[in-house]
């Protein structure tokens, strides 16, 4: 977002200057290929259909091919070893316990130890795919901003629950977009504003309650607790006359859940047969949480 309203500010053509400083971003961290579909969809829709259009869309793909030349050629004797850096299939799955669907289906069948990694790489760029593709169509069909950041986050979400080796701060990529969704103040503006935005609120909550066996070990355990504190406060201070209202009602009951969980661990040690029971757990409350979101946000690109 930063880099394309840099270069329509500087006057030059925001498409080419975006897509410029997305490649850039890919090859600056493989993360940013979460965003790829969308990119690709959100210039596709519009101009597909017309030669003008067809110029414009030979003119990005040239922008494309220039930037990662440009970041290719100094690598071009070492590429296959850059590769492999950047898509690290041989540290398997998945490493820790990370709230995807993989981890959540390995606590009933180990698919590691079933199939071999060739194949898990295959199974999961296949439901990465069906997972996204839908929305990626909508988008195609009606490009515009408010379903170009729907798909962003149905992209991410897709991503982070199907794909490969995922770690666990990448679920920050879909929440940038999610907070990006609800900060349009004139479409979610009103009495209930702060009820409407209340998924990015839930979503946020989630998201870094799913991180905390990641912040423990590195020893981030105090800002959590005060960080986590702080903004549930203001959460309840902002909500606390919405308190009939069944979807605020829901939120509640997941925080609390989010509670007692934390509660157990400190209070519960791990049976010996099960010693990470605990970061298990997190990962599959989490895990339940982030799939109902990504059906949320692609029921909204459909109907909104």
């Amino acid at each position: 977002v930063v880099s394309t309203q840099s270069t329509v500010s500087s006057g030059i053509n925001a498409e080419y200057g975006g897509s410029s400083f997305f490649c850039l971003a890919i090859n600056y961290k493989q993360m940013s290929l979460y965003h790829a579909l969308p990119f690709f969809f959100f210039i596709l829709g519009p101009r597909y259909n017309s030669l003008s259009g067809i110029r414009e869309l030979i003119k990005v793909g040239v922008t494309v091919i220039v930037t990662f030349g440009l970041c290719w050629f100094p690598f071009v004797p070492t590429g296959q070893e850059v590769l492999t850096r950047m898509f690290p299939f041989n540290r398997g799955l998945f490493e820790d316990k990370v709230a995807n669907l993989w981890c959540t289906v390995s606590v009933l069948v180990k698919v590691r130890d079933l199939f071999s990694r060739a194949v898990l790489v295959k199974c999961a760029l296949f439901l990465t795919l069906v997972s996204v593709l839908p929305s990626q169509l909508l988008l195609f069909r009606e490009s515009s901003h408010y379903k170009f950041l729907l798909a962003l986050t149905n992209s991410a979400l897709g991503f982070f629950l199907c794909s490969f080796h995922v770690h666990e701060k990448t679920i920050l990529i879909p929440l940038t977009t999610i907070v990006l969704f609800y900060s349009d103040k004139e479409r979610h503006a009103g009495k209930e504003g702060v009820v409407a935005a209340l998924p990015a609120v839930w979503f946020t909550t989630i998201a870094t309650f799913s991180m905390w066996p990641l912040l423990l070990k590195d020893g981030l355990c105090v800002p959590y607790l005060a960080g986590m504190g702080l903004y549930l406060t203001i959460c309840y201070i902002l909500l606390k006359d919405q308190l009939r209202n069944k979807l605020v009602l829901l939120f509640v009951f997941s925080v609390i859940g989010c509670v007692v969980l934390h509660v157990l661990e400190v209070l519960v040690s791990p049976p010996v047969r099960y010693p990470h029971i605990y970061p298990t757990l997190n990962a599959l409350y989490s895990a339940g949480h982030f799939s109902l979101f990504f059906c949320y946000f692609n029921y909204r690109q459909i109907v909104d």
